[in-house]
């Protein structure tokens, strides 16, 4: 559960959703779901659900000069590089293509740089290939920044057929044909596609135009791409990757079965867009973060079976190691918050350590974010410097901060809700200011992490038949969510542990309806929350087969006291953080509302000593009643953790009883003194 995390809860028209229901033949629930995201009609929801096909390749603008001038090259038997890129998009374009051209008879070779090396083309590779007696270059998933290196490629005497999906800069590099939807003059409808799409409709004109060959033969590759790249699921990408997994699930390729075996997948099963996202391109892009891209790439063109599972069992092996070393670097950055828990309440979250995996650094700073509400820089210190990744949310923009920040960094790159950067040791710190004064004149109010459900519903709307009855909403992802719903005031009446206390089952009672709810990676204790107690869930649904028969599965999403209880915490945790950052804030009634009594201080004291370990929110939830709110019990546990009276997990957020206790005065606090004078005005 995030504290700093708002929900918004849609309120679907009632009559648009009872015509969708009734002339649209879906469930009542699946008709709320696409009310509450405004499709109140059924010609819109057909547009959206029903996707025909995809536009003509020769739309995009270049196509026709690109596949001409690769044809050439392949039937006149020239040496053609598929030059790529080291994440999932990257390697299923390289992927597709060179087997494409192999199929034709063509002389080709494929090159991924990795991740060591950087993105796009280095001038050194360019050299070699010339001297391997390349004389047609063609990108995919990169190419379009590579105004220098195509100059280049053009003074060796070798053409570059460049594909891209990135936008392009002022400059647009030289070469034979230039196929990205963003170029200027493209006149391509659908522009936010990933480069392995670009490479299906490649494929699709160099076959004429017809598109059903290539999305048969690689619709499976491009439908993990289009997911792996987060790209919008909607229009011409929800027909690929419907059209995808359904080949994904049936699929031929040798090294799709073996990676789908070491995930646990069984053969022909169904695999929806949650588990490719989950399961299977995990384990690709651990290849480029942890090794070379390139043992995907040859997993997915080997013929030889024995070597499908040993590149699967390599890929897996790599998976495991890219994990372990997320949750290492999460500890440690996890120990500095214990250590110093002033630094959660920066409006954005730096952190630094050394010799940080670069492949893996993104994917904390997603989850810090994710856990505590804020954008997240996260650096690594390397031999040269620093170099780091960040990952934001809502108008708080990563990539107009590192250009605010530019004077101290050698080069940096991104959009608003991710970038990558390097600072030199000597510009660290200057860095890390300069990232919070931009905080604060940018966004003097920072945003509030927001998760989106369709609607509130009573548990016996949640059944089988109209849960299956979303799956007409499928494949979600980005631009077309899992529904979540919201179970208001329901009673827990049970907490159990599963999988040894790894997991948590709740089982919950409301109108004399008794659900259970599943939480997965937190234990019960974790929770904070006990049996009698009343909240609201945030859930999603799923019915899954067990033993020939289907079941619904609920899953917890988030928990909260009340929304009342929510906004306070919220405004509370605010307020904690803007004092905490020595700055003023509005009013002295502000001060007065998080200053302790000593009724306060006795009554947390004593619960925690009863409890042995309580969350702070489960503290406020207990003495609610009393005024409590979450700024003071902050106050209180810095109070009793600079006394050594209570210790005050800040990574964790609770409080808990400490060993060999002194008696001490109050007033030998900084913090409690501190507190009371503001209080009093002074």
């Amino acid at each position: 559960m995030s504290l700093l995390k708002r929900w918004e809860i849609g309120k679907p028209n009632a009559e648009a959703a009872e015509k969708l229901h009734r002339q649209g033949g879906i469930t009542q629930l699946c008709a709320e779901v696409l009310a509450s995201r405004g499709i109140g009609s059924l010609e819109r929801a057909s547009e959206m659900l029903d996707v025909p096909g995809l536009s003509d390749p020769f739309l995009l603008k270049g196509m026709e000069q690109a596949a001409q001038r690769i044809l050439q090259a392949a039937e006149s038997g020239e040496r053609i590089c598929v030059y790529g890129d080291y994440d999932c998009d990257g390697v299923t374009s390289t992927v597709m293509l060179t087997d494409w051209l192999s199929c034709a008879g063509a002389d080709v070779t494929w090159y991924i740089p990795t991740r060591k090396e950087g993105y796009g083309m280095r001038a050194e590779k360019i050299q070699e290939l010339k001297a391997e007696g390349v004389s047609l270059i063609v990108t995919v998933d990169n190419g379009i920044s590579a105004v220098e290196e195509a100059k280049l490629i053009r003074s060796l005497g070798m053409d570059l057929v460049i594909t891209d999906h990135h936008r392009p800069g002022d400059v647009l590099p030289e070469a034979a044909a230039l196929v990205d939807p963003f170029q200027p003059g493209c006149p391509s409808p659908y522009k936010t596609i990933c480069g392995a799409v670009v490479v299906l409709k490649l494929i699709a004109a160099m076959d004429g135009g017809d598109w059903e060959p290539a999305l048969e033969q690689f619709g499976d590759l491009a439908a993990l791409a289009t997911i792996g790249d987060v790209m919008p699921l909607t229009d011409e990408n929800r027909f690929i990757v419907q059209r995808g997994l359904q080949l994904l699930s049936n699929t031929e390729r040798l090294g799709l079965l073996s990676l789908m075996a070491v995930c646990g997948i069984e053969e022909n099963a169904p695999v929806s867009a949650q588990t490719a996202a989950f399961q299977i391109i995990p384990r690709i892009n651990a290849a480029g973060r942890f090794a070379s891209a390139s043992i995907a790439a040859k997993l997915f063109l080997t013929d030889d079976p024995d070597e499908a599972q040993m590149l699967a069992a390599e890929i897996h092996s790599l998976n495991d190691a890219r994990r372990k070393t997320e949750q290492e670097i999460l500890a440690e950055i996890l120990t500095q918050i214990r250590e110093e828990p002033k630094r959660i309440s920066e409006r954005v979250l730096v952190f630094s350590g050394e010799n940080w995996h670069h492949g893996v650094i993104g994917i904390v700073a997603a989850r810090l974010q994710e856990r505590f509400g804020k954008p997240c820089f996260l650096m690594s210190r390397e031999t040269d410097g620093y170099r780091g990744s960040a990952r934001s949310f809502g108008d708080f923009s990563v990539f107009e901060c590192l250009k605010a920040c530019e004077a101290h960094l050698v080069r940096y790159g991104g959009h608003p809700g991710a970038g990558g950067f390097t600072v030199s040791e000597s510009e660290k710190d200057a860095f890390c200011a300069a990232i919070q004064a931009y905080a604060a004149k940018a966004n003097p109010v920072m945003p509030i992490m927001t998760v989106h459900a369709e609607r509130a519903v009573e548990p016996n709307m949640l059944t089988v038949e109209n849960v299956s009855g979303l799956s007409v909403l499928e494949p979600f992802g980005e631009g077309n969510p899992k529904p979540l719903f919201v179970l208001e005031a329901v009673q827990i009446t049970e907490i159990l542990p599963l999988s040894g206390g790894v997991h948590t089952k709740l089982r919950i009672r409301k109108s004399g309806m008794q659900q259970e709810v599943l939480m997965f990676r937190i234990a019960p204790a974790e929770t904070g929350l006990q049996p009698g107690m009343t909240i609201d869930l945030l859930v999603s649904a799923d019915v899954r087969t067990y033993q020939g028969r289907p079941s619904l599965t609920l899953r917890a999403e988030d928990w909260r006291s009340s929304a009342a209880a929510q906004e306070q915490a919220i405004a509370a945790q605010t307020a904690y953080d803007t004092y905490m950052r020595g700055e003023a804030l509005p009013s002295p009634a502000y001060y007065q509302r998080m200053c302790p009594h000593r009724q306060d201080l006795v009554a947390v004291y004593q619960l925690v000593q009863r409890a042995g370990s309580l969350s702070a929110a489960r503290v406020c939830d207990l003495l609610r009643s009393s005024g409590m709110n979450r700024c003071r019990v902050r106050m209180i546990a810095d109070i009793f953790s600079e006394l050594g009276l209570l210790i005050y997990d800040a990574a964790d957020d609770k409080l808990m009883r400490a060993e060999n206790v002194q008696k001490r005065d109050l007033n030998d606090s900084v913090r409690y003194r501190q507190i009371l004078r503001l209080a009093a005005g002074r």
